[in-house]
């Protein structure tokens, strides 16, 4: 469970950075945000994630990259972005399973 989550959230991530490159330059913070909301679910279902806790889990991701205010280069430190892959993926299992 938490592989996957760590690696639907980290493809997400590395999709959208790959958008912003694609751009020429940098989108300001909350276009990279949104461009990494609409792209989590698709990536987590893609990467084999269950249909049921893509919303939550990319809910959960993306509150946790605004609260924290990522930049582009935070987007790419894998280590960041496994513990917020690997809280969430852990509080959406939590709530799904009632513990």
């Amino acid at each position: 469970m938490r592989s996957l989550a760590k690696t639907a959230a980290l493809s997400a991530l590395l999709g959208g950075a790959a958008t912003l490159s694609a751009c020429g330059g940098l989108m300001d913070n909350e276009a990279m945000y949104q461009e990494f909301a609409s792209t989590c679910t698709t990536s987590f279902t893609a990467e084999g994630g269950p249909a049921e806790m893509a919303k939550p889990f990319c809910d959960c991701s993306t509150a946790k990259v605004r609260e924290q205010e990522l930049g582009p280069m935070d987007f790419l430190d894998e280590e960041k972005m496994t513990a917020i892959g690997e809280e969430c993926g852990q509080e959406v299992a939590d709530t799904m399973l009632g513990a």
